[in-house]
């Protein structure tokens, strides 16, 4: 998206329209570009701003079918720290100058921001995963921003992920991760 006009035109109009029958409601509205980008346009409506948790996506998605190869950094199995394909370091530093020096200009408005989205593919290694999340946990944490994971069950969650190498717990007939979940709890 070069510009965020017509997405800031319709928010606006839609914005409107729910004020109209509830002015006190909480009005979350996703950032462009899939989350990625903030928009500054809207920071007068009194809304949260959303973005996505999901970089770099050789860790997140490692071997998703669904997202096009030209969105990975690298085809190689995931570690983190990890150098993508073009030499390029991504750790912690780097997480915070993709996923959170963008969003200071609203921070520093006064507009809170929540990442909406967030969580790791069942075939990433759990390890991997684990300081992966880490990594972005404490960043929010910093900023005092909440997160919603993609799933709470399935191939991006905390139970039933069904990951080769983590060893579930029985939780009311799930398989809880409880190490996924211990680490959670910590931020």
């Amino acid at each position: 998206m070069k510009t965020h006009d017509r997405y800031i035109e319709i928010a606006r109009a839609l914005v409107g329209a729910i004020r109209e029958e509830s002015p006190d409601r909480l009005i979350v509205a996703d950032g462009a570009d899939i989350g990625q980008t903030p928009v500054m346009g809207l920071v007068d409506l009194g809304l949260v701003q959303s973005t996505r948790g999901y970089l770099p996506k050789m860790v997140s998605h490692y071997t998703a079918t669904w997202v096009p190869e030209n969105e990975f950094e690298s085809f190689e199995e995931p570690v983190w720290p990890m150098v993508d394909a073009k030499g390029t370091l991504w750790n912690r530093e780097r997480l915070k100058r993709e996923l959170i020096d963008p969003w200071k200009p609203l921070l520093e408005a006064g507009i809170p921001v929540h990442v909406g989205e967030w969580g790791c593919f069942t075939k990433t290694p759990h390890a991997v995963m684990l300081a992966w999340m880490e990594d972005l946990l404490s960043l929010w944490k910093e900023v005092g921003w909440g997160y919603a994971m993609w799933n709470l069950r399935g191939d991006f969650g905390v139970v039933d992920s069904n990951r080769p190498d983590v060893k579930y717990e029985d939780f009311h007939g799930h398989k809880l991760d409880r190490k996924l979940l211990e680490l959670m709890l910590a931020y």
